[in-house]
């Protein structure tokens, strides 16, 4: 098609898709009045463009002109300058004040928008709020959009342009034309095929080392993302050529000069085994195992003490008897530096934690409280009625990698308490454990048996089988839980047992339903009418329905749908935001699916902080069109403002998978039992999902299938050195006490 180049304006615009940026408009020249589409994203009438298109033939609306690039022109003439301002186009500007502006700046006004915006607080009316206001509209409309269209070109959306733009800001066209890969590196949602191809489209060499270097790291981060810490040397290099379709030996010579500048850490065995780290990740692990040792060795039991008479006044003042794993777990824990309790639901390890605050509290230490997600550091708070936080609240999280709290500002405390252990992954210990300060003794608290953490390692797993760490394992049910049936439950699950069903006025169900539509038919029914009708339970707040999967006709997408149809339906009163597949409603119960360490809240107390983490669940409270923000509450105290290019962080939450749900608890969880993929069907999988509930558990669906899940006992290995390099201390420990 021949191409053509145009001057003029948007008259009419027939179609717009807000997602995309396409449109269909007419379009007017000097000399005539033509029809375009194409991609032309924060378009509006009366935006002077310069477009460069190929003429198109429609059958039905006759020649168009497909726009393949286009600029977006200021005005140079003082009416025509006025006559934009006056426009509304730019936010905080209106006719009186756009009046205003041409009087005191001429036709250098638009320069003085661009150059020195500061200048516009001469203007009657204009303060510091609304100059910010104005600042933002204008980049929008000019710098933006040309910055947007760049990007569309390289067939990126809209959002994802806008993502790029608040990572690198306008410089990201010089680095991406450098190094597309950077996209795939450094922006969340950018993969590295779609790197490639943008690659592929700039000319970029094939056998490039930058790109073969970015490979190595894409499946690097791909492996962290599994739940790994580092590859096998010959994995990484067998799947670099295959995903690049380059040879082993140039992916070998790559990973030498990689690793000579730092990009990546080989760490060679005696074994011979080679393996090979991301830096972030070797650097965690050898530093958390270096600074456990060195608060393991360092602490001072408590001295003198009696804990028998202690433990004998606790007793008497709970009015309890503690068992003798109880008992000892609170002696070891004032013993030893570092020391780890573990155990299910019902095992008393809320007692235990009590009694050790208690123990240390009568000795006037300090004892700090945290847990990995806000929900777990609620419900530790409501368990000791102490105070816990979230560990990135309790180092003072200040963005990306960056804490106030480490080891020259250390935490100020004598015990901490670290409560839901499993979730815990490498980086995070590593930071936690690098604001420790020596003398401070540790208490690890979690299940052993819950799934590992959705981040990199397996922490819990390698602490116990190091041998390293003092730990105890608890698992009798006492008094207070022998009545619940989830308690009991979990463990006989845990055991390879079927679960014991169905009896009246207990608190674990299973209702038998045929195929997906009946397990989806007795699902609908109970969210929104048994649960909520018996129980008073709040069909938002206090029903959590979790899945093993998330794409099957009882996945957590087809779950979505069906709950948010009968939950919170269509409504003229409640405003919708519609991305890709998805509708976001106000009223919606939502999660966050990544680590966002760039949004701003603000809790109902008034307090402020920065970082939405994965797993965070909320409810939308406002959607803005005119700001084109979206609020969410999370947790009931922390308020985030999303722009629309960040709601990809957001998926519904009514339903979720068992590992997005760890760490949290729910009044009640409802579960579909049907046939899935055996790594999902599993009884550890299982095991997590029944003990997020506090009060009800109802299954659905077909028992065989929970019967395979209990049958199948296969834990997720995860490749890690941290077990080893715990256990080089270990050795250390033994030489010493030789």
């Amino acid at each position: 098609m021949e191409k053509i180049t145009l001057e003029g304006v948007i008259e009419d615009i027939i179609y717009y898709n807000e997602e995309n940026g396409y449109l269909i408009a007419t379009f007017g020249t000097d000399e005539e009045l033509v029809s375009i589409k194409g991609s032309l994203p924060f378009v509006q009438e009366g935006d002077r463009l310069r477009i460069v298109g190929e003429v198109d033939l429609h059958p039905v609306y006759g020649e168009q002109i497909v726009i393949r690039y286009a600029e977006h022109l200021k005005p140079t003439e003082r009416e025509d300058i006025l006559k934009y301002l006056s426009s509304g186009v730019i936010t905080g500007i209106g006719p009186a004040t756009a009046e205003l502006i041409v009087q005191a700046f001429e036709t250098k006004a638009l320069e003085v928008l661009e150059k020195t915006p500061e200048r516009l607080l001469e203007i009657s009316g204009i303060g510091p709020k609304k100059l910010e206001q104005i600042i933002l509209s204008y980049k929008e409309q000019f710098e933006l959009r040309d910055f947007i269209i760049y990007f569309q070109s390289l067939n990126l959306s809209v959002n994802m342009a806008m993502r790029i733009y608040r990572h690198f800001g306008l410089d990201a066209v010089m680095k991406v034309q450098e190094n597309p890969y950077i996209l795939a590196e450094e922006v969340v949602g950018v993969g590295f095929k779609q790197a490639d191809q943008i690659a592929m489209t700039m000319g970029i060499d094939f056998h490039a080392p930058f790109r073969i270097d970015s490979g190595i790291v894409f499946l690097l981060n791909q492996e962290s993302m599994a739940g790994h810490t580092c590859m096998l040397e010959s994995d990484l290099i067998q799947k670099t050529a295959v995903t690049l379709s380059v040879d082993a030996d140039e992916v070998a010579h790559q990973i030498r000069d990689m690793a000579v500048l730092g990009k990546i850490y080989v760490d060679r065995l005696a074994s011979g085994e080679v393996r090979i780290y991301l830096p972030s990740l070797y650097y965690a692990e050898q530093q958390a195992a270096g600074k456990l040792y060195q608060i393991a060795v360092n602490a001072e039991p408590l001295s003198p003490f009696d804990s028998e008479d202690f433990i004998e006044k606790f007793e008497s003042d709970r009015g309890i008897l503690l068992g003798t794993k109880q008992r000892h777990a609170i002696k070891a824990a004032l013993d030893h530096g570092v020391f780890i309790i573990t155990g299910g639901p019902g095992t008393g390890k809320t007692t235990i934690i009590n009694a050790i605050i208690k123990a240390y509290e009568s000795f006037e230490k300090k004892v700090t409280l945290c847990a990995p997600t806000g929900r777990a550091a609620k419900r530790m708070t409501e368990a000791t009625t102490r105070e816990s936080k979230t560990i990135h609240r309790l180092l003072e999280f200040q963005g990306e990698n960056q804490f106030a709290r480490n080891g020259e500002t250390p935490l100020e405390t004598d015990v901490l308490i670290v409560d839901e252990i499993s979730m815990v992954d490498i980086v995070i210990l590593y930071r936690l454990l690098d604001a420790i300060k020596p003398g401070t003794h540790v208490i690890f608290v979690g299940d052993a048996d819950q799934l590992p953490s959705v981040g990199p390692g397996s922490v819990l797993k390698d602490l116990l089988d190091s041998g390293l760490i003092g730990s105890i394992r608890l698992d009798e049910i006492y008094r207070q839980s022998e009545q619940s049936l989830i308690a009991i439950n979990a463990h006989k699950i845990n055991h390879g047992e079927m679960p014991t069903l169905n009896r009246q006025d207990k608190d674990f169900f299973f209702i038998q339903a045929n195929g997906p539509s009946g397990i989806m038919a007795v699902i609908k029914d109970l969210v929104s009418q048994r649960l909520p009708d018996y129980y008073q339970l709040d069909p938002i707040e206090d029903i959590q329905i979790l899945s093993p999967m998330k794409n099957t006709q009882v996945g957590v997408h087809a779950l979505n749908e069906m709950v948010q149809e009968v939950i919170n339906p269509p409504n003229k009163n409640k405003i919708e935001k519609r991305l890709g597949k998805r509708t976001f409603r106000e009223g919606d119960k939502v999660m966050q699916i990544r680590n966002n360490y760039n949004l701003d809240w603000v809790s109902k107390w008034g307090e402020e902080g920065t970082g939405v983490f994965n797993g965070d669940i909320g409810r939308i409270t406002e959607i803005d069109e005119p700001s084109r923000t979206l609020t969410v509450l999370f947790d009931q105290e922390r308020e985030v403002v999303y722009d629309f290019p960040t709601l990809d962080e957001l998926v519904h939450a009514y339903a979720v998978t068992v590992h997005k749900s760890q760490g949290s608890e729910f009044k009640a969880v409802i579960m579909p039992m049907i046939y899935g993929p055996p790594m999902l069907m599993t009884r550890n999988i299982l095991y997590t999902a029944i003990t997020r509930a506090k009060t009800l558990v109802v299954l659905v669906g077909d028992k065989r299938a929970m019967q395979a899940m209990i049958s199948r006992d296969q834990e997720q290995y995860r490749r890690s050195g941290f077990k080893e390099r715990l256990g080089f201390y270990q050795q250390i420990n033994r030489g010493i006490s030789e």
